[in-house]
């Protein structure tokens, strides 16, 4: 039959693959086209489905036979007997076949249903609603259609669970017969991608190239990540993306050019292809980590607000986001810090009618003078100064870490976030409220030592559900936007599970394990036969990540106080301003632990001390053989997994270990401390020391299987952060093992030993520091000319000139006693 059609040749279908699809390689072997593809294979596209995401899907499906894309306007009962047919969007062909309609109006909903028509001819519809007001892109667009598209391509095997590398079925699998319908529970789902951190997409998010923001063809050639990351959020039923803007004195001329603005327009048309809505976080006044702030210099803040409002509506973003404070830590008059976020609110909104939002951060002991809480009348936290915000003004009530809204958060200064949950609710019904909670925090607390951590996904889905639960008897929040700090190392896991429980947190299951193996479901269908097998081993482990790294649960016996008795604070890396804050017993970012000498400091008083036999040992060796035997029963499953997964597997198998070698470091590390005779030291040093080297062949091993160029996110190089240094480069060197070992054995006294850290540029960024009229940057360079490099205050108030070289001055060279074991 002759078909009047819009033909893909096979040959231009394979050069369209190999154009649009290089993180995930294209192709297959005849076999697996053979075996995978229906006698005739067509599609067909609604004219209302964007360009790109029609190549994107055409590239997917083009992997394993021709397909042929049919003109708007042929029939479908017109196909040769026995063919199959993908029909994306509403082409009215539904209308023509059914007297029901395929959907109701619900926004953003989708649906998926299958007829069989004359001759035995195979039709799949995907078709969706456009989103509604909340979507701010409804008008045009209909990411509807986007949803339902990519969860047809999932019934057919494709997998998107790594942002960059989509997972290709070996075979497509034709014996589906799709009949489903979904909507969202929450309205906006959005996602903000961390560029404070130097990670995979925070070159490309600030204009930059990998070799600068001069390097406009580098910053063209990322382009495709960013590409991939869009599909990925549409494929995750995501509707909003974000990021942070930055800029520094060194590149400021370009951080404000007319050159950057065009490269944000770039971003931001590339996401409006896919329907998605695309903000930016760009503060008031907070310097912290390289900030895009729209108030530059004292006098006039009102007007700079317009201004950089102005600008950065002219770059193209559809919201706007702030954060309180001068940092995480510090904070302005509390009235002027109202009236700021008032007019960013009030002029976004009447002159361009855009919204924005403020993070309200969990920090505690700051307090908002002129305000008082209106539940009990106590002084205010200065968090919650939005509570007095014009209403325009949307919040997002934020945690830190894994930790989530009822369980404990020994961090920054918490031992719960119960505080936010309930500031949550007060606003609900009252303004616009995204819960802001995260899967990755970087810093020296997870993906770079690393340590597989999928907890972090298990407490974000019981969180949203909680949510939910909240929402029967009180007001309904807007949704969630999820802070996401890098994807290699199985954190990718994190996100997809936390992005889809914005979409349906599974309100209809009663237990949380139950939830979470629903949850796993899309995570583990690579694995194939093993898929089962895998997520049990997956929800196990993070039952004893719930145990061990928040309760402090030994042999069934929780501590009275899991403060200083959970293997997170042990496990986490251990930079110098994470020590020194902890000597100051201030602006601590993360949960305090006994450190490796404390229990020899006479300084430390005895409530910052555990003992070592009785408390802390039990708990590290639980850890290490709890978690080294769901390592060996991970291992078992790598002949059963098939080869679309074995990439997917082989990551998180590695992740795995690189946890249960960081716990058995660090048990042998203590026990090394703590031995009674040099020669119970030198076995545990041993032990220690091997733990090492074996991660740092995976840690070797796996970078080469990193989604985009690993020097760009695992050297030390200078980036638009104020990290000179890539996210990954601390796993690259094991940066905070080698510390460990470091203090083990050398015994430093400075807390500033491998500082990695440029304090104030860190705080204030690369300007001149001026507070109350006293230059801080010149009077930190006048001190450090008093003082040797090796000083407590060069160590501390600078980063190196140059890259740490490991092991760092010949340690394994020492100490005297030590010898090495067969």
């Amino acid at each position: 039959m002759e078909h009047p059609v819009q033909p893909i040749p096979y040959l231009f279908t394979i050069l369209l693959c190999l154009a649009f699809m290089p993180l995930s390689g294209c192709g297959g072997n005849e076999d697996t086209q053979s075996q995978g593809s229906p006698g005739s294979f067509f599609v067909k596209f609604a004219d209302s489905i964007p360009d790109t995401p029609k190549q994107r899907i055409v590239a997917h499906l083009s992997q394993f036979s021709p397909i042929t894309v049919l003109d708007s306007s042929y029939g479908l009962n017109r196909l040769d007997s026995g063919a199959q047919v993908l029909v994306f969007g509403d082409t009215g062909d539904w209308e023509l076949l059914q007297n029901t309609p395929i959907i109701d109006d619900a926004s953003e909903a989708f649906t998926l249903r299958t007829l069989t028509l004359a001759r035995n001819i195979k039709a799949i519809f995907a078709q969706g609603n456009p989103g509604s007001e909340k979507n701010l892109l409804s008008n045009g667009h209909n990411i509807g259609d986007l949803y339902a598209a990519y969860a047809l391509l999932e019934e057919l095997g494709f997998a998107f669970l790594h942002p960059l590398s989509p997972t290709v079925p070996e075979q497509l699998d034709w014996s589906i017969a799709p009949n489903r319908h979904e909507q969202p529970h929450w309205p906006i789902r959005a996602w903000h991608i961390h560029t404070q951190h130097p990670l995979e997409l925070t070159h490309v998010l600030n204009g930059w190239g990998p070799n600068g923001p001069d390097d406009l063809a580098g910053w063209e050639s990322l382009l495709q990540e960013w590409e991939r990351f869009l599909e990925w959020s549409v494929a995750n039923k995501q509707n909003r993306v974000e990021w942070f803007l930055l800029m520094a004195d060194s590149w400021q001329e370009f951080a404000d050019s007319d050159e950057r603005q065009r490269r944000l327009n770039t971003l931001v048309d590339m996401a409006h292809q896919w329907g998605l809505a695309v903000g930016i976080d760009a503060p008031v006044v907070f310097r912290q980590q390289h900030a895009w702030t729209m108030v530059r210099q004292p006098g006039g803040e009102l007007a700079q607000i317009r201004n950089a409002i102005d600008w950065l509506n002219q770059a193209g973003f559809d919201y706007f986001e702030i954060e309180m404070g001068f940092s995480e830590f510090t904070h302005p008059n509390d009235q002027l810090m109202l009236s700021w976020m008032n007019e960013v609110a009030r002029y976004s909104w009447s002159q361009y009618g855009k919204r924005s939002y403020v993070k309200v951060h969990c920090t505690q002991d700051q307090v908002a003078e002129n305000f008082t809480d209106p539940r009990n009348g106590d002084p205010l936290n200065f968090n919650f100064l939005p509570y007095y915000a014009d209403p325009l003004l949307g919040v997002m009530p934020h945690t830190v870490q894994y930790y989530d809204l009822e369980g404990p958060a020994y961090t920054y200064n918490n031992s719960n976030f119960t505080f936010i949950r309930d500031y949550m609710r007060l606003e609900a019904g009252r303004r616009e409220v995204l819960y802001y909670p995260e899967t990755a925090y970087w810093v020296s607390y997870d993906i770079d030592v690393p340590l597989f951590l999928p907890i972090y996904a298990d407490r974000r889905l019981y969180d949203l559900r909680l949510i939910a639960e909240d929402e029967k008897t009180g007001s309904v929040i807007d949704g969630q936007v999820n802070f996401s700090s890098g994807w290699e190392w199985g954190y990718w896991l994190n996100d997809v599970i936390t992005a889809r429980a914005a979409w349906n947190p599974m309100p209809e299951i009663s237990d949380q394990t139950t939830a979470l193996q629903q949850a796993l479901l899309p995570v583990v269908k690579p694995f194939g036969h093993a898929a089962e097998r895998v997520s049990d081993l997956l929800v196990r482990w993070v039952q004893k990540q719930q145990q061990l790294f928040i309760e402090g649960e030994v042999n069934g016996v929780k501590p009275h106080d899991p403060a200083l008795r959970n293997a997170q604070a042990y496990l986490q890396g251990w930079e110098a301003w994470d020590d020194m804050a902890k000597l100051a017993g201030m602006l601590e970012t993360q949960p305090r632990n006994m450190g490796l000498l404390d229990n020899k400091n006479p300084l430390i008083p005895k409530s910052g001390k555990i003992d070592f036999t009785t408390e802390l040992a039990p708990l590290l060796s639980t850890t290490t053989n709890e978690l080294t035997l769901l390592l060996e029963e991970m291992q078992t499953l790598q002949e059963d997994i098939p080869p679309q997964g074995l990439p997917l597997y082989q990551e998180l198998k590695d992740a795995m270990e690189m946890t249960t070698l960081r716990a058995e470091q660090v048990l042998n590390l203590y026990a090394t401390v703590n031995a009674q005779s040099n020669a119970d030291a030198n076995v545990h040093l041993n032990l220690a020391r091997n733990a090492l080297d074996r991660a740092q062949a995976i840690a070797t091993e796996r970078e080469q299987h990193y989604r985009v160029d690993a020097d760009r996110i695992a050297s030390w190089d200078y980036n638009p952060t104020a990290y000179h240094f890539g996210y990954l480069w601390s796993v690259r060197t094991l940066h905070y093992w080698w510390r460990d070992e470091g203090k083990t054995v050398d015994r430093p006294l400075n807390p500033g030993y491998l500082n990695i850290m440029d304090p104030v540029d860190l705080a204030n960024g690369e300007t001149d520091w001026v507070e109350a009229g006293i230059n801080l940057s010149r009077l930190r360079h006048l001190l450090s000319l008093l003082s040797s490099d090796s000083s407590w205050f060069n160590s501390l108030m600078f980063e190196p000139q140059q890259e740490y070289q490991y092991p760092p001055n010949d340690l394994r060279s020492r100490p005297d006693w030590y010898y090495p074991l067969p």
